[in-house]
């Protein structure tokens, strides 16, 4: 039996055409970096672009795709970890500012599990990691968006790593300058605040400048070697009390924590370090707080400080461990002071006796 058409053939019927969507990258989630390789490959698109969308989203991957299939990639694509959607084609998709991200190592016991962490988020083995981290001033990405900020901030385990992010178009710089020539302290005095000068080293600090004039002083001043350009956002600052009348241990201790029993022994060390990692923004408010309560307190940059460690005593296979060769009591040279204070809580940890040098820049 041969059954027919009920649809005579010389009847035409338009055919419809699938609906066209975006695919869009919400967030790098908990990817890895490999996964910008993975998708490069898969869809035959430029690594760059990829990897453009991953830590830049909300970005646009892929566009005027048949519905039925953006969807079907979204899905695929959130089994690596990255977060994606679909949207009507060529829907309006405004791309989020980009900032500068730096992080500071604040569980020092957690050390091991951040550096394997954001190794495995930034692409790179986790003594890599860990290394990027304690070297001043800590920025461990640039121009990425809020996204990947979000998403690495809920990787890393809570309250061990204090993240600071910044946009470059927003922020305000400090230059740091040091062994200039004549010529080059000219040109940077003129940019100087009342009061203040180049050092007879050729050495001076300004700040509070846009991106713009900070570029531009260092094209002028043509010092790679010499001269250093930060986010303030970045800076910390260290508050060392100079000066404190008897009637203040009570706003001392409401300020810093410093027990009211403490304050005469502290009174006699003076000068001593009270607080440490302030941020640049919080600066003038803090050296305020002190003022009203009639404490003298001077902020110094603690940054680019270097410190060195005084070993009194340690086992050789504890130091071993930790690169150190030789045996106690011994002295570590310089180091930035975030390493400093990692590698004197992980001697003490394992029994030693250590105490911060005299030695320190």
């Amino acid at each position: 039996m041969v059954l027919e058409s009920s649809v005579s053939p010389s009847v035409a019927y338009p055919s419809v055409e699938p609906e066209a969507a975006d695919l869009l990258i919400t967030s790098i989630g908990n990817a890895s970096p490999r996964a910008a390789s993975v998708l490069s490959q898969a869809l035959e698109l430029p690594v760059e672009t990829v990897v453009d969308a991953l830590y830049r989203a909300p970005a646009r991957l892929l566009a005027n795709l048949p519905a039925a299939d953006a969807t079907r990639l979204a899905a695929l694509i959130g089994t690596l970890g990255v977060e994606a959607s679909v949207a009507p084609a060529g829907a309006a998709l405004a791309r989020a500012p980009t900032m500068d991200l730096a992080a500071e190592l604040i569980d020092l016991d957690a050390a091991d599990a951040v550096a394997a962490i954001l190794g495995r988020f930034l692409g790179m083995e986790p003594a890599a990691a860990l290394d990027l981290l304690l070297t001043p001033p800590g920025v461990i990405l640039g121009a990425v968006t809020e996204p990947t900020v979000r998403a690495l901030e809920t990787a890393l385990p809570p309250g061990a790593v204090r993240l600071t992010a910044s946009r470059p178009d927003q922020a305000r710089f400090a230059l740091f300058a040091s062994d200039l020539s004549h010529l080059q302290a000219s040109v940077l005095r003129q940019r100087l605040p009342a009061g203040a000068d180049v050092s007879a080293g050729g050495s001076a600090t300004v700040f509070d400048l846009s991106r713009g004039e900070a570029d531009a002083l260092w094209r002028r001043l043509k010092a790679p070697e010499q001269v250093r350009i930060v986010d303030q956002a970045f800076l910390r600052f260290t508050l060392d009390l100079v000066a404190a009348p008897p009637q203040a241990a009570a706003a001392l201790e409401a300020l810093a924590g410093v027990p009211a029993e403490d304050f005469d022994l502290l009174r006699d060390a003076l000068p001593v370090p009270i607080e440490a990692g302030v941020a640049f923004a919080d600066l003038e408010g803090r050296l305020a707080a002190y003022a009203e309560a009639g404490l003298t307190v001077r902020a110094e940059l603690e940054t680019f400080s270097h410190q060195a460690l005084d070993i009194l005593s340690a086992p050789a296979a504890v130091l071993a461990e930790v690169g150190l060769s030789g045996v106690a009591p011994l002295a570590t040279g310089l180091m930035p002071l975030p390493r400093a204070r990692l590698l004197r809580h992980r001697l003490e940890a394992a029994g030693a006796e250590v105490l911060f040098s005299e030695l320190r820049a």
